[in-house]
């Protein structure tokens, strides 16, 4: 009589099990389909807060648990769809290419990911033709992807960093131009040093 009992509840224990690991795998270890990363949900650019400090700026964006810093004479800005930042000589030619000075795109997304499907997603985009340098680094302990895309005939230099931190993309993205490279470059690393993400 007790194997007649134990049989049907091992078998419900074991379903039981199954079904939480399914469930388990699509919240925790899936990653987000590429295909579906422009419906992912994306942090506003209302999301983010600027605080003056007697030698900086300190962006913050609580719900997304981000927080770096930028140069005093640097400006914050919103638009429609991104959070920029600007160095004072800043001036654009286009959307995605400036005519001058440093601009940082900072985008927080929703999305799983791994560093494969970054390097993937970097094959497949508009600057992989122009990429000169990627590597794997940590921004804050957490893993990083960074790539350096740069034309002479477009006269455009474009460096990204999209760190990963539970089920987010965190990326901060460079535009400058050859000129302004050096010294873009190195305002960028001092903000990719100073971010913590929790």
């Amino acid at each position: 009589m007790k194997k007649k009992i134990m049989i049907p509840l091992i078998c419900v224990v074991v379903i039981a099990a199954a079904v939480g690991g399914v469930f388990y795998w699509r919240e925790n270890v899936r990653l987000t389909p590429v295909e579906e990363w422009n419906k992912a949900k994306y942090s506003e650019p209302s999301d983010f807060t600027v605080t003056e400090t007697a030698e900086q700026k300190i962006i913050e964006n609580k719900s997304a648990g981000l927080t770096f810093a930028i140069p005093k004479d640097w400006t914050a800005t919103s638009t429609e769809s991104f959070f920029e930042l600007e160095s004072p000589e800043a001036k654009e030619k286009s959307p995605s290419f400036m005519e001058n000075g440093c601009r940082i795109i900072v985008e927080i997304g929703n999305i799983k990911a791994n560093i494969a499907t970054l390097e993937e997603q970097l094959k497949n985009s508009i600057w992989a033709k122009h990429v000169t340098e990627q590597k794997i680094e940590k921004i804050d302990g957490k893993d990083a992807f960074i790539f350096v895309a740069k034309s002479e005939n477009s006269n455009f230099y474009h460096s990204g960093t999209v760190a990963l931190n539970n089920g987010k993309i965190y990326s901060l993205t460079l535009d400058t131009t050859l000129e302004d490279a050096n010294k873009c470059s190195q305002d960028f690393q001092t903000v990719l040093n100073s971010v913590k993400i929790q």
